[in-house]
């Protein structure tokens, strides 16, 4: 299967690029009047104990807007397609990728943060705070970018349950490489050992099994 973009879903992504960079900018400066708030002496996450300093609403508000802002991408990812839901999941899976990149290169370019691809960060606050690694979610990022063009090159559609059962296997493999790479983020949290080996290795896992089953009629 060869990555292919028609001319199409070439324009809609260009629109979704544009608005996913808006989106990371607008969830950047929240996070700069936070620290500017709660952390004058610098930000340093350690655990999900670093967060202490916020009060418990405006964590709780936070989790509202990270909520709002997955909403949001689903919602216009709906429109951008009439019937195809897995060219939606696609078009979700590329702003959603492309909000998250930029979110931490406007971060960088407004206050000189993260100053390492290694520094810490609360990735994510639903269901709870995860921390990890910013090279984390810049990698998975990309993973998804490219499993969104496998996706749009290929002429699969799945418009009914029963096409969605018959692939079964491939989505108990997906689960499996889903599991690989949270758990690295689950051990993490325990201030054990990030366990890279199970985030590269979860990726491949899911980018390959996506690929068969995109090549697979």
């Amino acid at each position: 299967m060869r990555l292919e973009l028609k001319k199409e879903d070439i324009l809609k992504l260009t629109g979704l690029f544009f608005f996913a960079v808006a989106m990371g900018y607008m969830e950047s400066a929240v996070v700069v009047y936070l620290r500017e708030l709660y952390y004058p002496e610098g930000f340093h996450i350690i655990s999900e104990e670093s967060l202490k300093a916020v009060p418990f609403h405006i964590l709780l508000t936070e989790a509202g807007r990270e909520l709002a802002t997955i909403i949001m991408l689903t919602s216009l990812s709906i429109l951008l397609v009439r019937r195809n839901w897995l060219k939606r999941f696609a078009y979700f899976l590329f702003a959603f990728s492309i909000w998250d990149i930029t979110y931490y290169l406007w971060l960088y370019i407004l206050i000189g943060w993260p100053e390492s691809l290694l520094a810490n960060d609360v990735l994510f606050l639903i269901p709870k705070p995860w921390v990890g690694p910013v090279v984390a979610p810049i990698l998975i990022s990309f993973s998804l970018i490219f499993i969104s063009f496998l996706i749009l090159s290929s002429k699969k559609e799945i418009l009914t349950l029963k096409e969605f059962l018959k692939m079964w296997k491939y989505w108990v493999y997906l689960l499996i490489a889903i599991w690989m790479t949270i758990s690295a983020f689950i051990l993490w949290q325990h201030r054990l050992i990030y366990l890279w080996n199970n985030v590269i290795i979860g990726l491949i896992i899911g980018v390959f099994t996506i690929y068969l089953a995109l090549k697979k009629n």
